[in-house]
């Protein structure tokens, strides 16, 4: 199940992968887009996952500022064309071999490893590690990570990829959690696991890939308790430093059923495991109570110093499922977070009006500069916010959390800030995903916002789907566009649902 020149170690216990010698050097180490730029032409590239591609075999479609698209399949890897497979149903980017082209991870949450004794697939779920290079993707040394999850754990379902600087080799590597949230914790169905890998360029190789540990509510240093059904690990989100979010939104907290939690998984400066935390909306200094099917944690977003997390089933009010935002603050003394304030369309200075159903938090993505420079900013998804008298359309809203100054909050809906014009059940903000800026820019550093409008209808065909960015076009292979669809995939479905997180 690996492809290119791969080997397999297990060294004290932990799986090691380690993938072919690279290609001659044509990607920049020095290039300040790395992290985004797939092709190595120096400006960040869009990957779009199409999970339900060719009866959900699944595909990546690679949009390339100054190469061809590559419509990449699992088959392209050597691992089979399976149907329902889901290729594509989480995608992440970052320059895992430092060899300054960034790289794809993606998840394949219903592949299969074997079969059972009835014949049927296992979907246990595999993760593709498939590398850049100069003028598009190298898919000769691909890699499938190895993994002891077991049937219908869903392994890949979510992903977080994190750099970070490891202070027991003095090097950046790279923290990939992958989520299987479907897995069985000590005899708890769909309790869910949390797998962490770090990945550091080799001397030999492109990359090592070392299964650090898997953690669930029964590992040390995890509060909480085992819940069959919760899906620990269905959401993830990276943060800046030393950790990863983990949403739960079908956790029961007591006797509240699907009223959601969220966890900070720590780890130190050299990559242990450290006592986390963990919130739900009864803890300590988070505003309101917990209420079923809440779903707190259906979302989440980190950067800098904030992390975000969406409760779009939260009522306000008379407004039932209207949604919200429960903001954390980064703690300099703990280095753990702290809970903020709540934020929902009733809030003074949110835009747009308060409405039952919109699911205000459905979506998340925190990032610098999406609203105001030097500022962080997030970006809520409100994908059943009706526009006008087209229903469900979707908008979403942009809000400072943090910076100098007051920078008012922004919404955005199709025919106003955004192109395009507002259909029913569009959902615009059902899908949020991020591209990091050149890091060379200092003051003038943005992230860029993407959204996924996956209900779009073109022309006559329904649900076609649409990427737009939240501001300006975009570049495709050295042609300005004001958006990505299908339609050099004419039996594509749904694009958009499937957007990359990024890694500093």
């Amino acid at each position: 199940m690996i492809g290119g020149l791969c080997t397999v170690l297990v060294l004290g216990g932990a799986i090691v992968v380690t993938a072919g010698p690279a290609s001659a050097a044509s990607c920049d180490p020095g290039n300040p887009s790395a992290r985004s730029d797939i092709d190595g032409d120096g400006v960040a590239d869009i990957a779009v996952g199409m999970p339900r591609y060719k009866r959900a075999s699944g595909a990546v479609d690679v949009r390339s500022t100054g190469s061809a698209a590559v419509l990449l399949q699992a088959s392209d890897l050597g691992s089979g064309t399976g149907e329902g497979d889901y290729f594509g149903e989480s995608t992440a980017v970052g320059d895992l071999d430092q060899d300054g082209c960034a790289d794809l991870v993606i998840g394949a949450p219903y592949e299969d490893q074997s079969k059972t004794s009835d014949g049927f697939g296992n979907d246990e779920g595999q993760v593709h590690l498939v590398f850049g290079k100069a003028g598009g993707v190298d898919t000769s040394t691909s890699i499938v990570l190895p993994h002891d999850s077991a049937v219908r754990d869903h392994f890949g379902t979510s992903l977080a990829l994190q750099a970070r600087y490891d202070t027991a080799t003095g090097k950046t590597v790279h923290d990939l959690y992958v989520g299987a949230p479907h897995a069985v914790v000590n005899g708890h169905e769909l309790a869910g696991e949390v797998f962490r890998y770090t990945i550091a360029p080799s001397a030999t190789g492109r990359i090592t890939a070392t299964l650090r540990e898997v953690r669930t509510e029964d590992s040390a240093g995890v509060p909480g308790a085992v819940q069959g059904g919760e899906q620990f690990g269905l959401v993830l989100a990276a943060t800046d430093r030393g950790g990863v979010l983990v949403g739960a939104p079908y956790a029961d907290v007591g006797s509240i059923s699907n009223a959601g939690s969220v966890w900070f998984l720590r780890v130190n400066g050299a990559g242990a495991a450290i006592k986390s935390q963990m919130w739900s909306q009864n803890s300590p200094g988070v505003p309101g109570s917990a209420r079923s099917n809440d779903n707190f944690g259906a979302a989440l977003g980190a950067r800098g110093l904030q992390a975000v997390v969406g409760v779009p089933g939260e009522d306000i009010g008379s407004h039932g499922d209207a949604g919200m935002i429960q903001v954390f603050n980064r703690t300099s003394a703990t280095g753990g977070y702290q809970p903020g304030k709540a934020i929902n369309a009733n809030t003074r200075g949110i835009p747009g009006p308060m409405e039952t159903s919109d699911g205000f938090g459905s979506a998340i993505a925190v990032g610098a500069a999406l609203l105001c420079p030097e500022s962080t900013d997030v970006a809520v998804g409100v994908p059943n916010a009706d526009v006008g008298t087209r229903k469900n359309a979707g908008s979403v809203v942009l809000i400072q959390v943090s910076g100098a100054g007051s920078c008012p909050a922004k919404i955005l809906r199709q025919g106003s800030e955004l192109s395009g014009t507002a259909e029913t059940w569009d959902q615009v903000g059902k899908v949020l995903g991020l591209t990091r800026g050149r890091i060379d820019l200092e003051e003038d550093y943005a992230d860029r916002l993407l959204i996924g409008v996956p209900g779009e209808d073109i022309g006559a065909k329904r649900n076609v789907g649409v990427v737009q960015p939240a501001r300006g076009g975009l570049l495709v292979n050295g042609v300005a566009v004001g958006s990505l669809t299908s339609k050099s995939h004419p039996s594509a479905r749904h694009y958009g649902e499937a957007l990359p997180s990024a890694s500093d």
